[in-house]
């Protein structure tokens, strides 16, 4: 890690706004009278990174970094981190700014409103508002989270190795030599040779166990000899024929096997339908709607022997209807008949009148013969 530019307001003893650039030096030292801020500079680009200030023994304490007349307060902090390119022979430069906020509530308890971890697209630029960034993380825990997987040491190591706390590097110095180069070898990555022998070890036994196994087949196969291998051979040809023949009544198997599960649910239904007709009993009106039936039967024959006399007899008079004569000669006689009936019905009555006009012709006969000789004499 690289530091670029450094931005406080409101932060520890830096009430105004302050700046401190780093991106002309290559070494630097920070000078001044007790109390002029240097260790502030130091805890502003540590909290910037971590939220957090070694020197105030407790990683959740923020109070102490607002400015005891503020209400507001901010660290940004742009920094560059180097990425191994396989494809250039040193480092590449990767450029990220790192922001956090502090308020001060009307209680008086200060918070972190803030947090964000941005990398520039311009790997020379110091995070301006016009400048186009790739947001990595929001938020206090997932921006310290971000920040310790970039850097690839946590909050502790990073206050072990890079920004010792006043008083604390002597320490460091003269503390047990097991603990000091734990710290080493955790900050120097040289724990990876750890887990390569651990790893090395872990294969030289697999394969150690492996030759062991492989040995003891090698001693089973000592009757291997020229006639045991022709066996064997044989013995194959013989398994690959079964085989064939295993495949081959693999798909008559299948089908047998559909058919026979088709057959239990064929089974099964004409169980259930058996369970059913077992349940079922004859009406105690059976019998009497037999002798019914039988009775209907032979009535229904009779009809049908009526039926069929019938149609005999309508067949007998079509015929006889056929062979008549004509119906205009009928029609003919028919009416020569009603007026003949006619006439022999007035006959009586006519007889009657033909006496009566006889009486009368005869009364006016004699009337005449009298008048004639009336007449006369």
């Amino acid at each position: 890690m690289r530091p670029v530019l450094l931005e406080m307001a409101g932060f520890g003893s830096f009430r105004e706004p302050t700046t401190v650039d780093f991106r002309e030096a290559e070494y630097f030292a920070l000078v001044g009278p007790t109390g002029a801020g240097k260790s502030t500079v130091i805890d502003a680009l540590t909290f910037a990174l971590y939220g957090s200030v070694p020197r105030w023994d407790n990683a959740r304490t923020v109070a102490l970094a607002l400015a005891p007349t503020v209400a507001r307060g901010t660290v940004r902090f742009v920094f560059d981190v180097g990425v191994t390119d396989r494809r250039s022979a040193g480092p590449r430069w990767e450029r990220y700014v790192v922001a956090r906020e502090l308020r001060r509530a009307a209680n008086g308890g200060v918070s972190v409103r803030t947090a964000r971890l941005e990398r520039l697209h311009d790997p020379s630029g110091t995070g301006a508002v016009d400048e186009e960034t790739e947001p990595v993380a929001d938020g206090a825990p997932a921006v310290t989270k971000a920040v310790e997987d970039l850097l690839g040491l946590p909050f502790g190591d990073f206050t072990t190795c890079v920004v010792l706390p006043q008083g604390e590097f002597a320490e460091f110095l003269h503390t047990e030599p097991r603990k000091r180069q734990e710290t080493l070898v955790r900050l120097l990555g040289l724990g990876v040779y750890d887990v390569i022998a651990k790893e090395a070890n872990t294969e030289a036994r697999n394969q150690e166990q492996r030759a062991q196994v492989l040995g003891e087949q090698l001693e089973g196969y000592g009757d291997a000899t020229a006639d045991a291998e022709r066996s064997a051979a044989e013995r194959v040809t013989e398994l690959s024929a079964v085989r064939a023949a295993v495949d081959a009544a693999v798909p008559r198997l299948t089908g047998a096997t559909a058919e026979v599960a088709a057959a239990k649910e064929s089974l099964q239904r004409l169980d259930a339908d058996h369970v059913l007709l077992i349940s079922l009993a004859a009406p105690e009106e059976l019998n009497e709607l037999a002798v019914r039936r039988r009775s209907v039967e032979g009535e229904l024959t009779a009809t049908r022997a009526a039926v069929d006399t019938a149609e005999l007899a309508d067949t007998a008079a079509r015929e006889a209807v056929t062979a008549a004569p004509s119906r205009a000669v009928l029609e003919l006689a028919r009416r020569h008949h009603a007026e003949l009936a006619g006439v022999v019905a007035e006959l009586p009555g006519a007889r009657e009148r033909h006496a009566k006009s006889r009486e009368a012709d005869a009364a006016a006969g004699t009337d005449a013969t009298a008048a004639r000789d009336a007449v006369e004499g």
